[in-house]
């Protein structure tokens, strides 16, 4: 009898101390989880939040083998136009951009040439699969909209938060209409410890073979109260050779804007031509 006892006392405490193993297991969970949520609201929070921006810039684009100066002025209304000038020297402009959501328009000054083609040129032509909210997003230092918040992991690297995430899915609010829209991203965040804002973040479309991009952001200065990198460095990973540099010289926020965009008869319109698999 007191043999049965003991058992049962041995069995209790065994069920006991697995129940305690796996509470301790769910709270560490549950603990890695809220740390994630706070770091993720905190970056939020402190985007760079407007309806208009303006800025003028010079940049380099650098090759392997050589680079080229310009300056030029971006402009966008918030979800709706992105456009672009680009001036070479002797501030000649040499071409200028304007993109819609649905839309691309290129005008080449000096050949009196434009093309016109749906966004979806974007991803053939430049082998970068971006849409008009991820574009908008990079050339002010935001995350993306519209895509699931809750597949990151979190790590703490010295001065910065790396928030990762190996499959981040859009909002199917987003993908109903068309489900070319619906991405599937891994990307990898890293967060400034003192201002939440981002530093530097990589991207790729899964199920695409085109390389991942690569952005950089510096030179942090207060507008309006609020923190936007007024140096930025797009490239591409499979070539660390080749990459654009924007060093804004002024910043104008939430004032309306007007985007010029007139094709005279003196333009010949020019054909887009999509590279064959």
């Amino acid at each position: 009898m007191k043999t049965k006892i003991l058992y049962l006392f041995l069995l209790i405490l065994i069920g006991l101390s697995a129940c305690k193993s796996r509470q301790i297991d769910s709270q560490v969970i549950s603990n890695k989880q809220m740390k994630v949520d706070s770091i993720y609201g905190l970056m939020q929070a402190n985007q760079f939040n407007v309806s208009w921006f303006d800025g003028k810039f010079k940049g380099v684009y650098q090759m392997p083998e050589s680079k080229q100066a310009f300056s030029g002025q971006i402009r966008v209304q918030e979800d709706s136009v992105i456009w672009i000038s680009v001036t070479a020297l002797m501030n000649i402009e040499v071409f200028r951009i304007l993109i819609r959501p649905d839309s691309f328009f290129f005008l080449n000054r000096l050949e009196k040439t434009y093309m016109s083609e749906s966004t979806k040129y974007l991803k053939d032509r430049f082998e970068i699969d971006l849409d008009f909210e991820m574009l908008q997003s990079l050339l002010i230092g935001n995350d993306f909209p519209y895509y699931e918040t809750s597949s990151f992991k979190l790590d703490d690297n010295n001065q910065n938060y790396q928030l990762s995430t190996v499959a981040r899915n859009k909002l199917k609010e987003e993908c109903k209409a068309d489900s070319a829209f619906c991405k599937v991203l891994i990307q990898n965040i890293w967060v400034e410890k003192q201002n939440y804002r981002i530093v530097k973040q990589n991207v790729k479309i899964i199920g695409s073979d085109k390389t991942k991009l690569i952005v950089n952001y510096d030179k942090f200065e207060s507008i309006e109260n609020q923190i936007f990198p007024m140096f930025m460095q797009f490239k591409l990973k499979e070539d660390q050779n080749t990459f654009v540099d924007i060093d804004y010289s002024r910043i104008n926020i939430n004032e309306a804007q007007n985007f010029p965009f007139n094709i005279t008869s003196k333009y010949d319109q020019k054909q887009i031509k999509i590279p064959e698999e």
